[in-house]
């Protein structure tokens, strides 16, 4: 099997793209998967159905994928930018990473399998050769992800407890999913606001959903 056509395969290429190069630095312990765009592709025009989008400008990008063996596995594409019949112009989103992302989404998935089985950033960053702000902008947007999935949850049994979180007098309050085994929020202080501020953070429907809620708090 060409080595082209393995890869294509790996990251599920279909057209209009394809691999068109595949370089091995074994010096630098690097394989570099050019993938390019079909010429003749037609885009549609997402504001006029009449329409067609028309490629207004190239961007050469590149990502970090899943290592292949040993090595450190990046793809490098060049991705147009199309322009609509309303005048805006937009990035056409590549199917193997989210948009403006740095790295591939099977490599984004793995670094969050990683932060689930050791919550430790400098040490998932050791382990996969990321740096530390790509490692916890993939953090960041797996928790805005969860957040919105959250909204759309139902929830049937609350828990609101309070928790010492420093030395001396310092609390914080916590709401808890459950059913779900979950943390939902956490708060400072353990007064009447923040209990109230817990509960605000679900929907309307969500909490005219709960049909119980255990508490052990301070009055």
């Amino acid at each position: 099997m060409k080595d082209t056509v393995f890869y294509e395969q790996v990251l599920g290429l279909k057209a209009p793209w394809t691999v068109k190069h595949v370089d091995l630095c074994v010096e630098a312990q690097k394989v570099t998967i050019e993938v390019e765009l079909d010429s003749k592709q037609v885009w549609a025009d997402p504001t006029n159905e009449r329409a067609r989008a028309h490629i207004h400008g190239w961007t050469t990008r590149e990502w970090r994928h899943l290592d292949t063996c040993q090595f450190q596995t990046v793809i490098k594409a060049r991705v147009p930018q199309l322009k609509y019949s309303s005048g805006q112009v937009q990035e056409l989103a590549v199917p193997w990473a989210e948009r403006f992302a740095r790295v591939s989404k099977l490599l984004q998935a793995f670094v969050i399998k990683l932060l689930q089985a050791c919550p430790n950033t400098k040490k998932v960053c050791a382990l996969t050769g990321l740096s530390w702000t790509t490692v916890n902008t993939i953090l960041n947007r797996a928790v805005e992800v969860g957040m919105m999935r959250r909204q759309v949850d139902k929830i049937v049994y609350l828990g609101v407890d309070e928790k010492s979180m420093e030395r001396g007098h310092s609390y914080a309050s916590i709401l808890t999913d459950i059913s779900g085994s979950r943390v939902l929020d956490v708060v400072p202080d353990r007064t009447l606001k923040a209990a109230t501020t817990l509960l605000n953070t679900l929907t309307e429907t969500q909490r005219a959903g709960v049909k119980g809620i255990a508490m052990d708090m301070w009055p």
